[in-house]
């Protein structure tokens, strides 16, 4: 810690909600009443030597990590699904988002990035904002390419979570005017893309103020996501003439997206009854209940991070991260979509990244 650093009741707090814990749980675990532990959230007192020792062991933390600054307050924020989030999920993610955010202000110190490209369409129906998206962003009705690069060339900040369960799901936030998105990282690739898509929603459709999405505006989001990923003129001009779960598995590989997903597009754009989608969606889920049909697609994950961190050009290290942001090497990687310990295991210089259209994104060092 340096000279003259006090400690961050802030700090702890996150540090706790990160590893899922309530007070009363912590307390126990480092043998202290809750109402120590009360205290020294609510900055009524600091830990002594050996509970704050007690607090770095049992959280995983270094100790000098309790001392400093307050972290990033996320309070704007849009989960894609809050109705199935714990309290406690809704914690860990929030925790994770804020470690991200630091790290964000931390590389931006570090290099340049391309400039922020997402329009405000609040007053726009999702479709219509779907459609605008597309053609300010030039991408016509053509199936979209990575969408975590493609939401970084836009200036979009993407980081990753790393949690098992369906119900813990993406969310976004604009943070000191910048966009991010978080991913869950153990969903099928599929879904992730509906997430970010769903996300790009939020951030172009809805102002957060005060935390937390209502369910139209989740609902709003998601038919963004649906007309963004698959266009209506296009993808019914290439949708099967005959209809089933054979021709729906090969279809929807050409938009990245889930069968699930892919049908009820075409239900949504009336190319199919009720009852066909209605079975079809049965017979999806009855047949492949954890899985998804077809060959398998490969993840999506950061192209700017993986130059941070496979580059010698970027000048920043994971040593140096781990060392300035004081937070241990595994919460670097479980935001960092499993890129910071796999430059470290693999070695080796990446090229920097070029951009969906063929020519490196606006990434350089700062001086």
């Amino acid at each position: 810690m340096k000279q003259n650093e006090i400690f961050s009741p802030e700090r702890l707090t996150l540090a706790r909600q990160r590893r899922g814990l309530r007070v009363q749980e912590l307390a126990a675990r480092i043998g202290v009443a809750p109402k120590s532990v009360s205290r020294w959230e609510r900055g009524e007192r600091a830990p002594e030597d050996e509970s704050l020792a007690a607090l770095a062991h049992e959280l995983g933390f270094p100790a000098n990590y309790f001392f400093g600054d307050a972290p990033p307050l996320l309070e704007d924020w849009a989960f894609r699904s809050l109705a199935r989030m714990t309290a406690r999920q809704r914690d860990i993610a929030l925790a994770a988002g804020a470690q991200a955010v630091a790290l964000d202000q931390y590389l931006e110190k570090q290099i340049a990035r391309p400039e922020i490209d997402v329009p405000d369409l609040r007053g726009y129906t999702p479709a219509e904002a779907a459609l605008e998206v597309r053609a300010t962003w030039g991408l016509g009705y053509r199936p979209l390419p990575n969408l975590v690069h493609l939401l970084e060339s836009k200036g979009v900040r993407v980081y990753s979570l790393v949690h098992e369960g369906a119900e813990f799901d993406a969310f976004s936030v604009w943070h000191g005017g910048m966009p991010f998105v978080f991913l869950n990282t153990t969903v099928t690739p599929e879904r992730s893309r509906m997430d970010a898509a769903h996300e790009l929603g939020h951030l172009a459709l809805h102002a957060h103020t005060g935390g937390g999405s209502s369910k139209a505006e989740n609902d709003e989001a998601h038919v963004f996501a649906a007309a963004f990923l698959m266009p209506g003129p296009q993808f019914l001009a290439t949708a099967p003439q005959r209809i089933s779960l054979a021709t729906v598995v090969e279809a929807k590989q050409r938009w990245g997206v889930s069968a699930l997903n892919y049908v009820r597009r075409l239900y949504t754009l009336n190319r199919i009854t009720e009852w066909q989608y209605k079975s079809l969606t049965i017979e999806i889920k009855t047949k492949y209940k954890k899985t998804e049909p077809g060959p398998k697609r490969p993840s999506e994950a950061s192209k700017v991070l993986a130059w941070v961190f496979a580059s010698g050009e970027s000048g920043v290290s994971r040593t140096d991260v781990v060392r300035d942001l004081r937070i241990p090497i595994e919460d670097l990687d479980e935001i960092t979509f499993g890129l910071s310990l796999t430059s470290m295991k693999g070695g080796g210089g990446a090229p920097p990244p070029e951009s969906d259209e063929g020519r490196r994104p606006d990434l350089r060092l700062m001086k």
